[in-house]
Protein backbone atom coordinates (compact mmCIF):
# COMPACT_ATOMS: atom_id res chain seq x y z
CA UNK A 1 0.00 0.00 0.00
CA UNK A 2 2.93 2.31 0.69
CA UNK A 3 4.23 1.64 -2.83
CA UNK A 4 0.86 2.49 -4.39
CA UNK A 5 0.42 5.60 -2.25
CA UNK A 6 3.91 6.81 -3.20
CA UNK A 7 3.10 6.40 -6.90
CA UNK A 8 -0.10 8.41 -6.42
CA UNK A 9 1.63 11.20 -4.51
CA UNK A 10 4.13 11.52 -7.34
CA UNK A 11 1.37 11.51 -9.98
CA UNK A 12 -0.40 14.44 -8.30
CA UNK A 13 2.80 16.36 -7.52
CA UNK A 14 2.63 18.73 -10.55
CA UNK A 15 -0.66 20.11 -9.15
CA UNK A 16 0.75 20.39 -5.61
CA UNK A 17 -2.46 19.60 -3.69
CA UNK A 18 -1.97 20.71 -0.09
CA UNK A 19 -5.38 19.86 1.37
CA UNK A 20 -7.31 16.63 0.73
CA UNK A 21 -10.97 16.19 1.59
CA UNK A 22 -12.16 12.64 2.35
CA UNK A 23 -15.53 12.20 0.66
CA UNK A 24 -15.60 8.40 0.75
CA UNK A 25 -16.05 6.32 3.92
CA UNK A 26 -12.76 5.33 5.52
CA UNK A 27 -13.77 1.69 5.15
CA UNK A 28 -13.06 2.18 1.42
CA UNK A 29 -9.55 1.06 0.44
CA UNK A 30 -9.43 3.70 -2.31
CA UNK A 31 -9.83 6.56 0.18
CA UNK A 32 -7.27 5.08 2.55
CA UNK A 33 -4.54 4.56 -0.04
CA UNK A 34 -5.20 7.31 -2.58
CA UNK A 35 -6.56 9.84 -0.09
CA UNK A 36 -5.05 9.52 3.35
CA UNK A 37 -1.73 7.70 2.69
CA UNK A 38 -0.87 9.57 -0.53
CA UNK A 39 -1.75 12.90 1.10
CA UNK A 40 0.41 12.13 4.16
CA UNK A 41 3.35 11.22 1.93
CA UNK A 42 2.91 14.52 0.08
CA UNK A 43 2.76 16.44 3.36
CA UNK A 44 -0.79 17.63 2.73
CA UNK A 45 -3.54 18.43 5.23
CA UNK A 46 -6.44 15.98 5.41
CA UNK A 47 -10.02 16.95 6.26
CA UNK A 48 -12.22 14.08 7.46
CA UNK A 49 -15.77 15.37 8.00
CA UNK A 50 -18.55 13.10 9.18
CA UNK A 51 -20.62 11.36 6.53
CA UNK A 52 -23.60 13.43 7.68
CA UNK A 53 -21.69 16.68 7.06
CA UNK A 54 -20.81 15.50 3.56
CA UNK A 55 -24.50 14.90 2.91
CA UNK A 56 -24.85 11.14 3.12
CA UNK A 57 -28.03 9.76 4.65
CA UNK A 58 -28.93 6.13 5.11
CA UNK A 59 -27.47 3.61 2.69
CA UNK A 60 -27.68 5.57 -0.54
CA UNK A 61 -29.10 9.04 0.09
CA UNK A 62 -27.09 12.15 -0.78
CA UNK A 63 -27.92 15.80 -0.08
CA UNK A 64 -26.01 17.58 -2.85
CA UNK A 65 -26.41 20.97 -1.17
CA UNK A 66 -24.55 19.63 1.89
CA UNK A 67 -21.85 18.17 -0.36
CA UNK A 68 -21.33 21.56 -2.01
CA UNK A 69 -21.33 23.31 1.38
CA UNK A 70 -18.69 20.84 2.57
CA UNK A 71 -16.49 21.58 -0.45
CA UNK A 72 -16.86 25.32 0.08
CA UNK A 73 -16.11 25.05 3.81
CA UNK A 74 -12.94 22.98 3.55
CA UNK A 75 -11.64 24.43 0.24
CA UNK A 76 -9.86 21.19 -0.73
CA UNK A 77 -7.28 20.91 -3.47
CA UNK A 78 -8.03 17.22 -3.99
CA UNK A 79 -10.83 14.74 -3.42
CA UNK A 80 -11.91 11.31 -4.64
CA UNK A 81 -15.42 10.55 -5.86
CA UNK A 82 -17.34 7.60 -7.26
CA UNK A 83 -19.17 8.13 -10.58
CA UNK A 84 -22.53 8.57 -8.83
CA UNK A 85 -21.10 11.33 -6.64
CA UNK A 86 -19.54 13.03 -9.66
CA UNK A 87 -22.87 12.90 -11.53
CA UNK A 88 -24.64 14.56 -8.58
CA UNK A 89 -21.98 17.27 -8.36
CA UNK A 90 -22.02 17.97 -12.10
CA UNK A 91 -25.82 18.12 -12.17
CA UNK A 92 -25.93 20.60 -9.30
CA UNK A 93 -23.38 22.92 -10.91
CA UNK A 94 -25.22 22.74 -14.23
CA UNK A 95 -28.35 23.90 -12.38
CA UNK A 96 -26.53 26.97 -11.06
CA UNK A 97 -24.71 25.82 -7.92
CA UNK A 98 -21.26 27.38 -7.40
CA UNK A 99 -18.30 25.43 -8.73
CA UNK A 100 -15.69 24.49 -6.08
CA UNK A 101 -12.88 26.78 -7.21
CA UNK A 102 -10.25 25.31 -4.89
CA UNK A 103 -10.15 21.88 -6.54
CA UNK A 104 -7.02 20.99 -8.48
CA UNK A 105 -7.34 17.20 -8.62
CA UNK A 106 -10.72 15.43 -8.54
CA UNK A 107 -10.09 11.72 -8.96
CA UNK A 108 -12.97 9.47 -10.04
CA UNK A 109 -12.99 5.68 -9.98
CA UNK A 110 -14.61 2.64 -8.42
CA UNK A 111 -16.78 1.92 -11.46
CA UNK A 112 -16.95 2.76 -15.16
CA UNK A 113 -17.50 6.45 -15.91
CA UNK A 114 -19.47 7.46 -19.00
CA UNK A 115 -17.45 9.64 -21.41
CA UNK A 116 -20.46 11.96 -21.61
CA UNK A 117 -20.29 12.60 -17.85
CA UNK A 118 -16.56 13.33 -18.05
CA UNK A 119 -17.20 15.75 -20.92
CA UNK A 120 -19.88 17.56 -18.89
CA UNK A 121 -17.47 17.83 -15.96
CA UNK A 122 -14.71 19.20 -18.20
CA UNK A 123 -17.10 21.75 -19.71
CA UNK A 124 -17.71 23.06 -16.18
CA UNK A 125 -14.00 23.37 -15.51
CA UNK A 126 -13.86 20.53 -12.99
CA UNK A 127 -10.34 19.00 -12.90
CA UNK A 128 -11.48 15.37 -13.17
CA UNK A 129 -8.95 12.56 -13.58
CA UNK A 130 -10.32 9.05 -14.13
CA UNK A 131 -8.44 6.08 -12.71
CA UNK A 132 -8.72 2.32 -12.24
CA UNK A 133 -7.69 -0.18 -9.63
CA UNK A 134 -8.68 -3.19 -7.56
CA UNK A 135 -8.15 -4.43 -4.04
CA UNK A 136 -6.06 -7.39 -5.18
CA UNK A 137 -3.48 -4.91 -6.50
CA UNK A 138 -3.46 -2.61 -3.47
CA UNK A 139 -5.98 -0.17 -4.99
CA UNK A 140 -5.03 2.17 -7.87
CA UNK A 141 -3.30 0.67 -10.92
CA UNK A 142 -3.86 3.31 -13.63
CA UNK A 143 -4.60 7.02 -13.54
CA UNK A 144 -5.01 9.94 -15.90
CA UNK A 145 -2.77 12.68 -14.58
CA UNK A 146 -1.39 16.09 -15.51
CA UNK A 147 0.33 15.87 -18.88
CA UNK A 148 -0.96 12.33 -19.52
CA UNK A 149 -4.71 12.42 -20.14
CA UNK A 150 -6.69 10.46 -22.71
CA UNK A 151 -10.50 10.84 -22.51
CA UNK A 152 -12.29 7.51 -22.35
CA UNK A 153 -9.27 5.76 -20.85
CA UNK A 154 -8.38 5.15 -17.20
CA UNK A 155 -4.91 6.49 -17.91
CA UNK A 156 -1.54 4.83 -18.06
CA UNK A 157 -0.33 2.37 -15.41
CA UNK A 158 1.40 3.95 -12.42
CA UNK A 159 5.13 3.15 -12.05
CA UNK A 160 4.55 0.20 -9.73
CA UNK A 161 2.24 -1.67 -12.14
CA UNK A 162 2.29 -3.25 -15.59
CA UNK A 163 -0.87 -4.03 -17.56
CA UNK A 164 -1.30 -6.37 -20.51
CA UNK A 165 -4.30 -7.94 -22.22
CA UNK A 166 -4.79 -11.70 -22.51
CA UNK A 167 -7.87 -12.94 -24.37
CA UNK A 168 -9.54 -9.57 -23.88
CA UNK A 169 -8.92 -9.52 -20.11
CA UNK A 170 -6.71 -7.03 -18.27
CA UNK A 171 -3.81 -8.70 -16.47
CA UNK A 172 -1.86 -6.69 -13.86
CA UNK A 173 1.65 -7.39 -12.63
CA UNK A 174 3.34 -5.60 -9.75
CA UNK A 175 1.87 -4.96 -6.32
CA UNK A 176 -0.44 -7.72 -5.08
CA UNK A 177 -2.48 -8.34 -1.95
CA UNK A 178 -1.62 -10.94 0.69
CA UNK A 179 -5.14 -12.37 0.43
CA UNK A 180 -8.60 -12.02 1.89
CA UNK A 181 -9.23 -12.73 5.57
CA UNK A 182 -9.68 -16.44 6.14
CA UNK A 183 -8.76 -17.35 2.56
CA UNK A 184 -5.63 -18.32 0.69
CA UNK A 185 -3.72 -15.62 -1.14
CA UNK A 186 -3.94 -15.24 -4.91
CA UNK A 187 -1.99 -17.76 -7.00
CA UNK A 188 1.58 -16.84 -7.99
CA UNK A 189 2.07 -14.60 -11.00
CA UNK A 190 0.15 -11.64 -12.43
CA UNK A 191 -3.38 -10.84 -11.24
CA UNK A 192 -6.20 -11.75 -13.62
CA UNK A 193 -8.58 -8.84 -13.00
CA UNK A 194 -11.74 -10.20 -14.58
CA UNK A 195 -12.07 -6.82 -16.31
CA UNK A 196 -12.37 -6.57 -20.08
CA UNK A 197 -10.48 -3.92 -21.99
CA UNK A 198 -7.53 -2.99 -24.16
CA UNK A 199 -4.32 -0.97 -24.13
CA UNK A 200 -3.67 1.47 -26.98
CA UNK A 201 -0.37 2.10 -28.75
CA UNK A 202 0.54 4.86 -26.30
CA UNK A 203 -0.03 2.70 -23.23
CA UNK A 204 -3.40 4.11 -22.17
CA UNK A 205 -5.70 1.49 -20.65
CA UNK A 206 -9.39 1.24 -21.56
CA UNK A 207 -11.83 -0.76 -19.42
CA UNK A 208 -15.05 -1.94 -21.08
CA UNK A 209 -16.67 -4.12 -18.40
CA UNK A 210 -16.49 -7.22 -16.24
CA UNK A 211 -16.08 -10.61 -17.90
CA UNK A 212 -18.35 -12.19 -15.29
CA UNK A 213 -21.12 -9.63 -15.84
CA UNK A 214 -21.34 -9.75 -19.65
CA UNK A 215 -24.64 -11.19 -20.83
CA UNK A 216 -25.68 -12.47 -24.24
CA UNK A 217 -29.00 -11.31 -25.70
CA UNK A 218 -31.44 -13.52 -27.57
CA UNK A 219 -29.82 -12.22 -30.76
CA UNK A 220 -26.37 -13.42 -29.69
CA UNK A 221 -24.98 -9.98 -28.88
CA UNK A 222 -22.57 -9.55 -25.96
CA UNK A 223 -23.52 -6.66 -23.67
CA UNK A 224 -21.48 -5.32 -20.78
CA UNK A 225 -24.06 -3.94 -18.32
CA UNK A 226 -21.52 -1.56 -16.73
CA UNK A 227 -21.18 0.22 -20.05
CA UNK A 228 -24.93 0.73 -20.50
CA UNK A 229 -25.39 1.66 -16.84
CA UNK A 230 -22.69 4.31 -17.09
CA UNK A 231 -24.49 5.85 -20.08
CA UNK A 232 -27.74 5.92 -18.11
CA UNK A 233 -26.09 7.48 -15.06
CA UNK A 234 -24.55 10.20 -17.21
CA UNK A 235 -28.11 11.49 -17.72
CA UNK A 236 -29.37 13.58 -14.79
CA UNK A 237 -32.71 11.72 -14.69
CA UNK A 238 -31.06 8.52 -13.46
CA UNK A 239 -29.61 8.16 -9.95
CA UNK A 240 -28.92 4.40 -9.91
CA UNK A 241 -29.33 1.70 -12.55
CA UNK A 242 -28.90 -2.03 -13.11
CA UNK A 243 -29.27 -3.48 -16.62
CA UNK A 244 -30.44 -6.99 -17.54
CA UNK A 245 -31.00 -8.86 -20.81
CA UNK A 246 -29.53 -12.36 -20.66
CA UNK A 247 -31.18 -14.48 -23.41
CA UNK A 248 -33.83 -11.79 -23.89
CA UNK A 249 -34.87 -9.90 -27.05
CA UNK A 250 -34.22 -6.51 -25.44
CA UNK A 251 -32.67 -5.03 -22.32
CA UNK A 252 -34.46 -3.85 -19.18
CA UNK A 253 -33.05 -1.41 -16.64
CA UNK A 254 -34.11 -1.22 -13.01
CA UNK A 255 -33.59 2.44 -12.12
CA UNK A 256 -33.78 4.83 -9.22
CA UNK A 257 -35.06 8.23 -10.30
CA UNK A 258 -36.92 11.24 -8.97
CA UNK A 259 -38.12 12.24 -12.44
CA UNK A 260 -41.75 11.85 -13.46
CA UNK A 261 -42.80 9.05 -15.79
CA UNK A 262 -42.86 11.23 -18.91
CA UNK A 263 -39.46 12.77 -18.16
CA UNK A 264 -38.02 9.35 -17.40
CA UNK A 265 -39.24 8.02 -20.73
CA UNK A 266 -37.70 10.98 -22.56
CA UNK A 267 -34.44 10.29 -20.74
CA UNK A 268 -34.52 6.63 -21.84
CA UNK A 269 -34.99 7.66 -25.46
CA UNK A 270 -32.19 10.23 -25.20
CA UNK A 271 -29.72 7.70 -23.78
CA UNK A 272 -30.68 5.11 -26.39
CA UNK A 273 -29.74 7.49 -29.18
CA UNK A 274 -26.11 7.17 -28.13
CA UNK A 275 -26.16 3.36 -27.94
CA UNK A 276 -26.05 0.68 -30.67
CA UNK A 277 -29.34 -1.12 -31.18
CA UNK A 278 -28.37 -4.27 -29.26
CA UNK A 279 -27.41 -2.28 -26.13
CA UNK A 280 -30.48 -0.03 -25.97
CA UNK A 281 -32.96 -0.14 -23.11
CA UNK A 282 -36.35 -1.39 -24.19
CA UNK A 283 -38.11 -0.87 -20.87
CA UNK A 284 -37.57 0.64 -17.45
CA UNK A 285 -38.53 -0.67 -14.02
CA UNK A 286 -38.70 2.02 -11.37
CA UNK A 287 -37.17 0.80 -8.10
CA UNK A 288 -39.25 1.19 -4.94
CA UNK A 289 -36.34 2.81 -3.08
CA UNK A 290 -32.62 3.51 -3.65
CA UNK A 291 -30.32 0.50 -3.80
CA UNK A 292 -28.45 0.23 -0.51
CA UNK A 293 -25.78 -1.78 1.24
CA UNK A 294 -28.10 -2.59 4.16
CA UNK A 295 -30.69 -4.25 1.93
CA UNK A 296 -28.04 -6.20 0.01
CA UNK A 297 -28.52 -4.40 -3.31
CA UNK A 298 -25.16 -2.60 -3.28
CA UNK A 299 -21.64 -3.74 -2.51
CA UNK A 300 -19.70 -1.85 0.16
CA UNK A 301 -18.04 0.32 -2.52
CA UNK A 302 -21.31 1.23 -4.20
CA UNK A 303 -21.57 -1.24 -7.07
CA UNK A 304 -24.95 -2.85 -7.79
CA UNK A 305 -25.43 -6.47 -6.75
CA UNK A 306 -27.17 -7.51 -9.95
CA UNK A 307 -28.33 -10.94 -8.83
CA UNK A 308 -29.97 -9.45 -5.73
CA UNK A 309 -31.61 -6.64 -7.74
CA UNK A 310 -32.81 -9.14 -10.34
CA UNK A 311 -34.36 -11.29 -7.61
CA UNK A 312 -35.98 -8.30 -5.86
CA UNK A 313 -37.59 -7.02 -9.08
CA UNK A 314 -38.06 -10.36 -10.88
CA UNK A 315 -41.80 -9.97 -11.35
CA UNK A 316 -41.57 -6.42 -12.69
CA UNK A 317 -38.78 -7.39 -15.09
CA UNK A 318 -40.75 -10.42 -16.31
CA UNK A 319 -43.79 -8.21 -16.86
CA UNK A 320 -41.78 -5.98 -19.21
CA UNK A 321 -41.23 -8.93 -21.52
CA UNK A 322 -44.71 -10.39 -21.11
CA UNK A 323 -46.37 -7.10 -22.03
CA UNK A 324 -44.03 -6.17 -24.86
CA UNK A 325 -45.21 -6.29 -28.47
CA UNK A 326 -43.50 -8.61 -30.94
CA UNK A 327 -39.93 -7.42 -31.02
CA UNK A 328 -37.07 -7.41 -33.47
CA UNK A 329 -33.58 -6.21 -32.61
CA UNK A 330 -33.15 -2.49 -33.19
CA UNK A 331 -36.85 -1.65 -32.87
CA UNK A 332 -36.42 0.51 -29.80
CA UNK A 333 -35.36 4.12 -29.91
Amino acid sequence: MLTVATSLAEAARPLAPRRHLCLLPLSTLLENVAGIYAALIAGAEIAVPSLAEIGYSGAAGLDVSKLLACLLRYQPHSAIVLPQLLAALVGAIERGAPRPESLRFLAVGGARVAPALLARAAALGLPVYEGYGLSECGSVVCLNRPGAIRPGSVGRPLPHARVEVVDGELIVEGVRCLGYLGADGPPPGPIATGDLGHVDADGYVFVTGRRSQVFITAFGRNVSPEWVESELLAHPAFVQAAVFGEARPFNVAVVVSQAGDAALERARVAVNRGLPDYARIGALVRAERPFGVADGLLTANGRPRRSAIAARYAEAIAACYANAPEFSEGAYE
